[in-house]
């Protein structure tokens, strides 16, 4: 763990005021701790103190924030090498705030990637607002596909190549297969929530490579340049999938068996290249057995009771949108009725659609979205 000195706690007062806390905070009151300087959200904070003659207890840890993946990425810039350092900084620090805000800088770009359009613009809003930086230059957003795989795949493939004086010779073996999702029981729902591919060493495997037989794989590439490269090979080649480039998300890749012919001179490289090109080759042979897949948004619409037909209308036709519900107030008498309809819609379908809405709807619709999952597409998209 990292150790943070506090050197003070504060409690928020009417007014916005922030008071010096000199009693102990109890469980369940809210306070501000100073001086924590590497903590993020999700970590578990604890006191470094030990009891008199107590024995020291394992630390305990909470379970964190599980964030979901982004779905929408923007490029930010600034106007001036300056204000870029500003930015830069701003980013990193909203960063450790939201977990689910991820940032990735170059030399030449800066991506901002969240879930979805309005989380976006709270991001730009907050810079202005709370780091005074305004002029901010924004790309077209950007959607995250994904590719899913939709049937398991049985693979083979032998790596022979001679480079200098070096051979690099193996052969191996891997089974591609869909891993099932925290919603799939919801039959009412083509999306699902992403996970990232798992790649498994088979016992055989190991044993042939001398590799520890119990220890997880995450532990394993760490101990072990071999399995290191193993894994390698395969998490590289399921970055790039046939149908778009995307990634590949929701399945595991077990790899069932290696033969080399000379174990003794068995370098770590020909094992990744003879994982990258098995997994490259099966997907470009079985591309059928791959899917597209896009995020998916649930939308809940307010409008006045004679727009809901127009709604649905753009929402289903226009939108490649779906209906779940249509909840009509029938009990106000009044002019002022208002109906909510609730739904899916891909998220690619509804970039701008507050301004589309209030087009349709005389100015008097509006709608939140939140992120389902993902769900597949056509390949065309």
């Amino acid at each position: 763990g990292r150790l943070n000195q506090v050197s003070g706690m504060l409690e928020l007062a009417a007014g916005g005021r922030l008071n010096q806390v000199s009693e102990i905070c109890q469980s369940g009151e809210v306070c501000a701790l100073v001086g924590l300087r590497t903590v993020m959200t999700g970590d578990t904070i604890r006191l470094n103190k030990k009891r008199n003659n107590a024995k020291r207890e394992p630390p305990v840890y909470l379970a964190g924030v599980a964030a979901p993946k982004p779905v929408l990425t923007v490029r930010l810039e600034a106007e001036t090498s300056s204000e870029q350092k500003r930015l830069s900084d701003a980013l990193e620090i909203m960063a450790m705030e939201d977990p689910s805000l991820i940032v990735e800088e170059s030399e030449s770009t800066t991506l901002v990637s969240g879930l979805g359009e309005l989380h976006i613009e709270v991001t730009l809003d907050r810079l202005n607002r709370d780091y005074g930086i305004s002029r901010v230059r924004t790309g077209p957003p950007a959607v995250a596909y994904r590719e899913i795989l939709m049937e398991p795949i049985v693979t083979s493939y032998n790596y022979d190549q001679t480079i200098g004086t070096n051979r690099m010779q193996a052969y191996i073996e891997l089974k591609l297969e869909p891993t099932r999702c925290a919603n799939d029981d919801d039959s009412n729902s083509s999306s699902r929530i992403l996970s990232e591919p798992r790649i498994i060493i088979a016992k055989l495997v190991r044993e042939f490579l001398n590799l520890d037989i119990e220890m997880p794989e995450d532990q394993l590439i760490q101990e072990s340049d071999l399995a290191n490269a193993l894994v390698a090979g395969c998490s590289g080649s399921l970055k790039r999938g046939p149908n778009g480039s995307y990634a590949l998300a929701n399945l595991s890749c077990e790899i069932t068996c290696v033969k080399v012919d000379d174990i003794a001179s068995l370098q770590p490289g020909a094992l990744r290249a003879t994982a990258a090109h098995a997994i490259q080759d099966a997907m470009k042979q079985q591309q059928d057995a791959i899917a597209l897949s896009e995020p998916t948004m649930s939308i809940e619409i307010t409008v006045h009771n004679d727009f809901v037909g127009t709604v649905l209308n753009d929402l289903v036709t226009n939108r490649r949108g779906t209906v779940g519900n249509v909840i009509l107030d029938e009990e106000n008498k009044t002019s002022h009725q208002k109906a909510l309809v609730q739904g899916e819609v891909p998220l690619v379908e509804i970039l701008g659609y507050a301004n589309g809405l209030r087009s349709i709807t005389g100015g008097e619709g509006v709608f939140t979205a939140e992120y389902k999952g993902h769900a597949p597409c056509d390949n065309e998209i």
